[in-house]
């Protein structure tokens, strides 16, 4: 049968506990585990480092004991599959290694829509896992308030994901209507111009005209 949840521990727990056995439990439910991300298309992230240090000072002030440490570096938020430090992270949390999970902010743990949060998130809530953040506190996806304020900023995010690509893709279209090289390093046989035009290379180009004649 499933268990019912209170305070991040079952509440068949403390049957026939002892008060040491019951003090165990309580102090288990201070274990968390911290989940570093950034995404390799974001200027604006925290570095990893950054994100470790917040936590670090988070777990200190509200007393808790990291137990377990996640990472996924370089990947975006709403590319969850890709995200292997996120689905060990949900595997330890259902299985009860922790209670909470620490992250710098919301968007480090996933920039979901809200019919993908609800598939990532329901099996933490049925485990009473919550969610504290650096830069918004605690989220008990068992309450309420707490719920819909967790979806309305969610839904901000995701947005925000989705409006950031759009802006690159129109940012890239321009550049190359104008005539710009937007795609890194310049083909063999040419520069890059200050105005992010290719202009032929004076030792290269000779040999690219060679090769096509």
């Amino acid at each position: 049968p499933n268990a019912v949840f209170l305070n991040g521990f079952p509440r068949f727990a403390f049957r026939n506990c002892t008060r040491s056995q019951e003090s165990e439990v309580r102090m288990a439910a201070r274990h968390a585990a911290s989940y570093i991300r950034c995404s390799k298309d974001s200027q604006a992230d925290r570095s990893p480092e950054q994100q470790k240090d917040a936590i670090t000072k988070l777990a200190e002030r509200e007393g808790y004991e990291v137990v377990a440490t996640f990472e996924d570096i370089g990947i975006s938020g709403d590319a969850t599959e890709k995200r292997a430090g996120f689905h060990q992270l949900i595997e330890a949390g259902v299985s009860g290694q922790f209670q909470t999970v620490l992250c710098w902010d919301q968007d480090r743990f996933g920039r979901f829509d809200l019919i993908d949060a609800g598939r990532w998130i329901a099996p933490l809530k049925e485990a009473g896992v919550k969610l504290h953040t650096v830069n918004g506190g605690l989220t008990d996806w068992n309450n309420l308030v707490d719920q819909l304020g967790y979806l309305a900023q969610q839904m901000g995010k995701h947005q925000y994901l989705r409006d950031l690509a759009k802006n690159v893709q129109r940012g890239h279209a321009k550049s190359f209507e104008s005539g710009q090289w937007t795609c890194g390093f310049a083909p063999f046989g040419f520069d890059i111009g200050d105005d992010r035009k290719l202009v032929p290379n004076e030792h290269e180009a000779p040999i690219v005209l060679k090769a096509f004649q």
